[in-house]
């Protein structure tokens, strides 16, 4: 694009730019959601509606008076009466289109390097006064040559093309010598063309569009990387962080500290691997935004050994051999933590590599694990003492309220870590999810266990809630983290408590550095959105922020499932040395 661009430009004697959308963008799905952010500052629900009303009238009295544009003013004078002064809302509505426009990075390069060689003038179609692009211009330090703006010059580039009449003569250009560049079909390029001048249709390649309406926190934070100067590779793991996974980390966070404040929580456990990229936010919040948190090594698999006892034991044998199959006798094992005989051994039991677990073995293999019962019970044994003084190492104690923040989806991380916690001591458990799922098992759990959800039926309904479990596999990817999954503790003398991680039956480069770029982007957005949130006033609203999520999994797209293809045995659990599997394999 910008190679063919600067081959345009170099062709003419002048070059005129569009301004919305084109030289600066706006960090909004519409250009109108920004009349919610008004409605929401001022208490307004109906502004937008009021706000579409004056501009219809404001057109209205501009046809009668025999004028070829509106201005911001005239808006305003059309505007219905409410509690807050027409005055208030219009100057609220100039100060936030100009906190909102912001540079748009592919052009501005651009606009710099052409303005150093001839002239650059601006040529908008636009309401807003002459004054807001000078401070527009001023604030971003850019000095175009001159500028063209519908209000101002009661002139139009929609209607006649006219405004560019108005370019060409006071430049003293001929019209076939100045390059318009624009992202409408219709005023940028069809326009300047009837008028004679050359033209160059911008598109944006990061505009999606939208055919609903999104709160404010969902339009800013699906659209933000519109406007980042130090933008993400396209088609990268960085991208996917900053687009979704940043909406969806954020937006949990953000309820999670409300969420804590209301059960009073006294710590909150970001639970590995899922709590990763949330705990590293949460370090960047004030001090006293949230409880004392902490980054909490742990897993389902850690904590229903931790859980295991004689007592239990046979009711435990289903998890011990859920996902199995496919898995080779061995890796049964092995993902408990549990050392499988040699080699020898296992073939002498009929056991070695070539068996796959299937249907037609499982009730062998199921004979074979019980046969490891003693060791099986050692390391529970062993997890259960090194749960026991990570707890207290992180500053868990009796009858704290606690916190432990997980992804998703049944709540069986938490079952399991009730049941192990109900072995070493008493303490009040919440559970806070991303999304919750509408099976039956969750909401069994819902009935005696404390779990709730960012997305549920409730907030999204459950069509969408059964679209995000469908795809829960690309959401678990944006809160992996770059070490592996933790299966067990061991106490060590004097030492903090050793960590046991399963790295997986088979070694496969990248995870780490996969994850680490996906955490980039996640902390990229998250700077940014925070940082544009606090400048235009607005209180994000944690639903709407991790809406972007729900969307990008309701129709992922072919170019993204070639980039989630590349990542491979992305679940330790069900790892195994007979085939590597492709996280796609877990999509619908």
């Amino acid at each position: 694009m910008v190679s063919h661009l600067k081959q345009s430009i170099a062709r003419a004697d002048a070059v005129s730019f569009d301004v919305f959308d084109t030289l600066f963008v706006r960090p909004l799905a519409d250009p109108e959601d920004l009349f919610d952010i008004i409605g929401e500052k001022f208490g307004i629900a109906s502004f937008r509606r009021l706000r579409q009303e004056a501009q219809v009238r404001a057109f209205q009295r501009m046809r009668e008076n025999g004028q070829k544009e509106i201005t911001l003013d005239g808006i305003y004078a059309c505007f219905d009466s409410v509690s807050v002064p027409a005055s208030v809302l219009r100057d609220a509505e100039y100060q936030l289109e100009l906190a909102l426009t912001l540079p748009n990075p592919d052009l501005m390069d651009v606009f710099r390097q052409t303005i150093a060689d001839k002239p650059v003038v601006i040529t908008s179609d636009m309401y807003l006064p002459q004054a807001f692009f000078d401070d527009l211009f001023h604030k971003h330090r850019l000095q175009p040559s001159a500028t063209f703006i519908s209000s101002e010059r009661n002139a139009t580039k929609r209607d006649t093309g006219e405004l560019f009449d108005r370019v060409s003569q006071e430049l003293g250009i001929d019209p076939g010598r100045i390059l318009h560049i624009g992202d409408n079909p219709l005023s940028d390029v069809e326009r300047a063309r009837q008028k004679g001048l050359s033209a160059y249709h911008y598109v944006d390649p990061t505009r999606q569009q939208k055919s609903s309406r999104f709160p404010p926190s969902a339009s800013i934070a699906g659209s933000l990387i519109r406007s980042i100067a130090d933008r993400p590779p396209p088609g990268s793991f960085t991208e996917l962080g900053f687009r979704f996974g940043g909406p969806a980390a954020v937006g949990f966070l953000d309820w999670i500290v409300r969420k804590s404040a209301q059960d009073k929580i006294d710590i909150v456990l970001f639970v590995s691997r899922d709590g990763y990229v949330l705990e590293r936010l949460a370090r960047t919040m004030p001090a006293g935004t949230l409880p004392r948190f902490t980054y909490f090594m742990g897993s389902r698999v850690a904590f229903t050994l931790a859980a295991t006892d004689e007592s239990n034991f046979n009711t435990q044998m289903e998890f011990f051999l859920a996902g199995a199959h496919g898995l080779r006798p061995i890796e049964v094992l092995e993902r408990l933590g549990v050392t499988p005989p040699a080699d020898r051994v296992m073939d002498d039991l009929g056991l070695g590599a070539g068996i796959v677990i299937s249907n037609d073995n499982i009730s062998r293999i199921r004979d074979f694990v019980g046969a490891f019962r003693g060791d099986i019970l050692q390391v529970c044994r062993r997890n259960r003492r090194g749960l026991l003084n990570y707890l207290k190492q992180v500053g868990v104690e009796p009858g704290m309220r606690v916190a432990m923040v997980d992804v998703g989806w049944n709540g069986t991380t938490q079952d399991a870590f009730d049941l192990a916690l109900g072995k070493l001591m008493q303490v009040e458990l919440f559970g806070y999810y991303l999304c919750l799922n509408e099976s039956d098992d969750c909401r069994r759990r819902r009935q005696r266990l404390r779990m709730d959800a960012l997305l549920s039926r409730e907030s999204i309904g459950p069509e969408r809630v059964t679209a995000v479990y469908a795809n829960r596999v690309a959401v678990e990817l944006f809160f992996s983290a770059p070490h592996d999954a933790v299966i067990g503790y061991q106490d060590a003398i004097g030492k903090d408590v050793a960590i046991i991680e399963d790295s997986g039956r088979i070694a496969i480069d990248g995870h780490a550095r996969i994850s680490t770029e996906i955490t980039d982007g996640i902390e990229q957005f998250a700077l940014t959105f925070r940082n544009l949130c606090a400048e235009i006033g607005l209180v994000a609203d944690p639903l709407a922020t991790a809406l972007p999520v729900v969307d990008f999994v309701e129709s992922i797209d072919a170019e993204t499932r070639g980039l989630l293809a590349s990542v491979e045995n992305f679940d330790a659990w069900g790892s195994t040395r007979n085939q590597r599997v492709a996280l796609t394999t877990y999509l619908p």
